[in-house]
């Protein structure tokens, strides 16, 4: 699977953006993504509004090494639902884009 490239052109090449209105274990949640880990999660809708990011409207956010809640701190390493429905990994901050 890829991102779209739409996707891609809103995340900052310096690693520091937010991913808006994300389903966690315990509801939606804005997440803050800094230098490749998980740096906050705060009620979604909290998050500066012009900060740069990716609304995921409602799409999951999980991590990929354990069935564990995503907690501030954690590695970047996650499990993104893009708003069409469509999974993509998320390693250390930065969505894959496809592989050969």
């Amino acid at each position: 699977m890829n991102a779209p490239t739409c996707c891609l052109a809103r995340i900052p090449a310096n690693g520091k953006f937010w991913l808006k209105n994300a389903r966690v274990h315990d509801g939606l949640r804005d997440i803050r993504i800094e230098n490749g880990r998980v740096r906050a999660l705060v009620p979604a809708g909290e998050s500066p509004c012009c900060a740069p990011g990716l609304d995921l409207d409602g799409g999951g956010v999980r991590r990929m090494d354990a069935d564990a809640p995503v907690m501030a701190g954690d590695p970047a390493d996650l499990w993104v639902t893009l708003c069409g429905g469509r999974t993509v990994p998320m390693l250390a901050g930065k969505l894959e884009t496809a592989k050969t």
